[in-house]
């Protein structure tokens, strides 16, 4: 089975972490199905990157749980079960909510304020119903969310737990009335940390992880 869709990489300075990259967004995207195999010598002509490259490629992937290799079969889009989204989910709640308490805490006024044109920004999307637009806001909201929070350590996990969660956000987001439901959500914590209160703020955040978890999986995220 042939690989669509993926662009050459250019030759800039790490070509294992573009292709990296290219691959992870096309899992993202669904482009690639779970289940579906990687074809070596296609992925290499469509990303113009050698063998040895795209090996070390997979082996990040693999990692990070997008792709698993399988025996006498290669590399394969990895399926995510239940089990293992209810975890990501329970991870990004404590991460999260600690994240926005601590933003509350610690957050100049000039922070703040970013934080307001952020949620101005998914505001806007939400209103287009684009849904790679609102997770690309929904981003940049978080990169303000942790640059105020001022904590290396916690942003830099939250990074490696991101990429996951950006297959389950989407599947959240498609869920007829949840992005209106999430936006009002995040409206009433941004409410909150303006008025800088970080326990509400960071119980109001948790209750949306939660919302977000059960919009994704259903009664499976109780089970």
């Amino acid at each position: 089975m042939s690989t669509p869709g993926l662009a050459p990489i250019p030759r800039l300075s790490s070509l294992r972490s573009q292709a990296v990259e290219a691959i992870r967004a096309e899992i993202i995207s669904g482009h690639l199905a779970p289940g579906q195999r990687l074809i070596e010598r296609a992925l290499c002509e469509q990303l113009d990157v050698s063998r040895n490259t795209l090996r070390e490629a997979y082996r990040q992937l693999e990692a990070e749980g997008f792709i698993v290799v399988v025996p006498h079969r290669g590399p394969t889009v990895a399926d995510m079960t239940d089990r293992e989204a209810r975890s990501l989910y329970e991870v990004r709640e404590a991460l999260e909510g600690l994240a926005i308490r601590l933003f509350v805490e610690r957050a100049s006024a000039a922070e703040l304020d970013a934080l307001r044109d952020a949620v101005d920004a998914l505001r806007e999307a939400y209103a287009g119903g684009d849904a790679p637009l609102m997770l690309e806001r929904k981003t940049a909201f978080y990169d303000v969310v942790y640059r105020g929070a001022d904590n290396d350590v916690l942003h830099s996990q939250a990074r490696l737990l991101g990429s996951r969660l950006a297959r389950l956000r989407g599947r959240s987001l498609s869920r007829p009335g949840r992005p209106q439901a999430s936006l009002a959500e995040i409206e009433g914590v941004l409410a909150l940390v303006t008025a800088r209160d970080a326990e509400g703020a960071s119980s109001g955040w948790r209750d949306h992880i939660r919302n977000a978890a059960a919009s994704a999986l259903g009664d499976a995220i109780s089970a």
